[in-house]
């Protein structure tokens, strides 16, 4: 389904599949993706030191259940841990603090695109320290380690994030890259804050309150998950955990705003292009036959829905910035051609609305690089 290959191209570095896709000697492959998640994901190896003893079970009674009913597990769960902490915020802040439902990442030997610019785990790394937070994302390949540490981490009262496979978690005979919450476990399991309440998870989207069971999941299925998703994008390791530490905030934001320029402007420079030229190869896709609208109109669907939902953002938190408030104006136009092209049913009448997006999306791109450059 749609959300299934949305959500798989998500937790990846464009650069990264590219370089994967040009170089055919697998040990380079292997070697470059190594370096790769070692240097970007920052990652520590567990040790038993920071470990505490954890008693047999245990559940967090201070972390809200957030769920959404649409692909945006990462920044869902950053805003479950950030809410944990004290600090509840609206989803689309998270989002714009990741960069994460910005700008266009086309999918690897496909003219098709998803409405997400930013490896996720850059997002996170780079959005926490503006919540007041600290990541730290440790792996190991030893799983009664994992399942240790984890356990001690949410006994510490930390809930942990754990990057997996959505389909191996439910018994669902597909990939699908998620990001979850872990709120509490029992010797046998672990009780799942599931950040998006649509099939194979079977759970309502919504505010929960906290203390919820959430979803009750085996250990080794947790383990199962992880060890798939690792082996799908060919992790150094087969079991992650992150948790969040409280520390002082950052304030100077115009990183943030240069990172949302940059996913939205994107390139083609290498390989799979990024932001508008992604979008450009869709269009020209479209007008020479190369892909039918039914291929893409849950993806325009979503993407409109992403888009007002950041224009609506922008323009209530920078209500006293004209220059953002001017770019929100230009992503909800982008957003409102998108609709349109989600219900359109002519491939040329979809790509000449498209083009109108396009030009939106660049000046909203524009305006921001502007503001902050």
């Amino acid at each position: 389904m749609r959300r299934y290959r949305i959500t798989l191209i998500v937790g990846i570095s464009l650069v990264l599949l590219t370089t994967v896709l040009i170089v055919g000697r697998q040990w380079f492959n292997r070697a470059l993706l190594h370096w790769y998640f070692s240097s970007t994901y920052e990652p520590q190896p567990l040790t038993t030191a920071t470990l505490v003893s954890a008693p047999d079970s245990w559940i967090l009674v201070d972390t809200p259940w957030i769920a959404a009913d649409l692909p945006v597990c990462q920044s869902t769960s950053l805003q479950m841990i950030a809410a944990h902490h004290g600090n509840l915020q609206p989803r689309p802040a998270i989002d714009w603090l990741m960069a994460f439902t910005y700008g266009f990442s086309a999918l690897p030997d496909s003219v098709e695109v998803t409405p997400f610019g930013q490896d996720p785990e850059i997002g996170l790394r780079v959005a926490a320290p503006y919540l007041g937070l600290q990541r730290r994302y440790y792996t190991t390949d030893d799983p009664n380690l994992w399942l240790t540490a984890a356990r001690s981490f949410i006994a510490q009262g930390h809930p942990v994030r754990v990057a997996l496979d959505m389909g191996q978690l439910y018994d669902a005979n597909e990939l699908i890259p998620h990001s979850d919450v872990l709120a509490g476990y029992d010797q046998q399991g672990f009780f799942v804050y599931e950040t998006v309440c649509v099939a194979p998870a079977n759970c309502q989207a919504g505010h929960h309150r906290a203390g919820e069971t959430g979803l009750y999941v085996t250990n080794e299925r947790v383990l199962a998950a992880m060890e798939a998703h690792a082996a799908a994008f060919g992790y150094p390791w087969r079991y992650n955990l992150t948790i969040f530490l409280p520390t002082t905030p950052s304030t100077d934001i115009e990183p943030v705003w240069q990172q949302i320029a940059r996913v939205t402007l994107g390139n083609q420079q290498y390989g799979p292009p990024t932001g508008l030229a992604a979008l450009e190869q869709l269009i020209v896709a479209l007008e020479h036959g190369h892909i039918a609208p039914q291929q893409i109109r849950e993806t325009l669907a979503l993407t409109a829905r992403l888009r007002r939902e950041n224009a609506t953002f922008l323009r209530t938190a920078f209500a006293a910035e004209p220059d953002i408030v001017r770019a929100a104006t230009y992503l909800a136009e982008a957003a409102t051609y998108y609709e349109q092209a989600s219900t359109a049913t002519e491939p040329s009448q979809i790509a000449a609305l498209l083009r109108h997006a396009a030009t939106a999306e660049r000046a909203f791109g524009e305006t921001i690089q502007a503001y902050a450059p």
